[in-house]
């Protein structure tokens, strides 16, 4: 669809949103496809992931023939390219939950969305699923994690323990790829937020808008989101961990450590709290506005008595009442300790490191 296309009718998000989706690019290479409303996985269609994933150790298979002295801590070597191929699936079924569980709660964007907000939402797929924007993410993902590595093999005491060559590069490029899509979607995740809170795209309800089921769902999509990043994030974090421990009391090491954590930690206020924190705000203005516009059919003074309130004047009481007494925010007990267990899993890595020690 063109951005100066009409506006799109109730239930075409729901119906163009796994076709759209199919347009990530890692998912794509793994070979997610889409047909009608599902989305689905075709194995011939996943030979890009398979070279992908199979070049590095077909590197290393012919460095070890033709190089059999020069592989020191050999099974180490080759259990950490497992492990980052492990990363790699791991991101591919993050992502493929991630899309699923949002074309689950599609059907109650439309319901909520007005049309200005069902176009900008329309416009915000239109965007994201730009193969040439995607395809920039993976490349500086793959650049960054090949910088990475190197700067970790500048440590001193660090190659004398951990053998890297070519195919350890090649490994970390492709999940350095994986990485920066998924996070490529994150950072489209909080673009979303801003469209979907802004108070002329939706519509709430009047005498309970924290209770709207669609502001509910989207709240529990975020919150499930940033639970996968934080896991992913801990998984990811392992080697930093364990490459730290050979070189103890490393500037450098300890440098790349804490910024890479504190990087997480600022991507879980953005997209956790920010998320949240914008349906609230959203909530609480739509509410404010109702009490506002209740409290002007009362009387401007009060009765003397309670006999003298009319039944009109009680069932504007009644329903200003109720309107009061509802949420005032979409963070609850959920929220809280879904952010709390994000960042604990996060931390995972630091406090086994520090128990281990």
């Amino acid at each position: 669809m063109s951005f100066g296309g009409p506006v799109p009718v109730l239930g075409d998000l729901y119906n163009r949103y796994p076709a759209d989706m199919a347009q990530v690019v890692f998912l794509r290479v793994f070979g997610i496809r889409a047909t009608g409303p599902a989305l689905t996985w075709k194995a011939r269609r996943c030979v890009p992931f398979l070279l992908a994933v199979s070049v590095p150790f077909a590197v290393a298979a012919s460095h070890q023939l033709f190089f059999p002295t020069s592989t020191p801590h050999g099974r180490t070597y080759y259990l950490w390219m497992l492990y980052y191929t492990a990363v790699d699936l791991y991101v591919v079924l993050c992502q493929w939950l991630g899309c699923r569980t949002f074309h689950a709660m599609t059907d109650s964007m439309d319901r909520i969305l007005t049309d200005p907000g069902r176009t900008a939402v329309h416009a915000w797929i239109d965007r994201g699923t730009s193969q040439k924007r995607q395809w920039q993410y993976m490349a500086l993902g793959s650049a960054t994690g090949a910088v990475v590595m190197f700067t970790l093999t500048r440590a001193q005491g660090v190659t004398q323990r951990m053998y890297v060559d070519l195919a350890s590069y090649l490994v970390v490029a492709v999940t350095g790829a994986a990485a920066a899509n998924s996070a490529y979607w994150i950072l489209r995740a909080v673009k979303l937020a801003k469209i979907i809170t802004t108070l002329r795209n939706v519509r709430l309800l009047w005498f309970a808008p924290a209770r709207t089921v669609g502001v509910e769902r989207v709240a529990r999509w975020y919150r499930f989101v940033a639970l996968l990043s934080a896991v992913g994030f801990s998984i990811a974090f392992v080697p930093v961990i364990y490459v730290s421990g050979l070189a103890p009391g490393n500037n450098l090491l300890t440098a790349t450590k804490w910024a890479l954590a504190g990087v997480f930690m600022v991507a879980i206020a953005v997209f956790g709290l920010y998320s949240q924190w914008r349906l609230s705000a959203l909530v609480e203005q739509r509410r404010a506005y109702v009490v506002e516009r209740i409290a002007r059919a009362l009387p401007p003074r009060p009765p003397a008595s309670s006999a003298q309130v009319s039944d009109a004047d009680a069932r504007i009481n009644d329903l200003l009442s109720y309107v009061i007494a509802s949420p005032t925010t979409v963070v609850n007990g959920q929220t809280l300790a879904s952010m709390l267990l994000a960042v604990v899993t996060g931390a995972l890595p630091f406090i086994v490191t520090v128990l281990a020690r």
